[in-house]
Parts: structure tokens; sequence; C-alpha cells
């Protein structure tokens, strides 16, 4: 099982968007905000917002599923318009 990776930018700060555009089922997966960002980007469900815990600048997450986790569930916002995160993730089979 290779491990596979996604990039996701914000286009307009305070909008949250699904890290993926279809269902993608992952065992693991690592959110790590993009070493360019100027401020912090956020993760959560689809009300995801300035109000939840952040990542700035090369911040990482490890997030799991039981047995899986889908990342079409998982939204990002950002405080800065443009700036985002790259994910590294192993598929669910």
């Amino acid at each position: 099982m290779p491990l596979k990776t996604i990039s996701k930018t914000v286009t307009a700060a305070g909008t949250a968007e699904r890290l993926s555009a279809t269902d993608l089922l992952v065992w693991w997966a690592r959110v790590k905000a993009k070493t360019a960002n100027a401020g912090t980007v956020y993760l959560g469900d689809a009300a995801v917002s300035s109000s939840d815990p952040g990542l700035v600048a090369d911040d990482a997450i490890e997030l799991r599923g039981h047995p899986n986790l889908n990342l079409y569930d998982v939204f990002v916002d950002a405080g800065t318009s443009s700036e985002g995160v790259d994910v590294w993730y192993l598929e669910y089979a």
C-alpha cells in the first residue's frame, strides 16, 4: 500500500473547504500546514472556523480512523486566502 499525497489550498479565507472532492477512505493521514503559510489553517468538520485550534506553517497533525477515515468529511479553513495544507495518507483498501 503506497503512501499518497494531496495538497489543498483554501481559495477564500473564512470559507471551509473539503480536503478531498470525493470520498477518500484512508487508514491514516498526516496533515501539515504549508511552509509558506503566513497565517493559521484550521481543520474540522463543515463548521470549522478560526475559533477551532489551528496549525501554523510546518505544524502537523495525524488523523486516524477506526477502521477508516473519510477525507471527504474533513474540512480546512484558513485565516489568509490562498494558504493551505499538504496531506500524506495510506488509502483504505
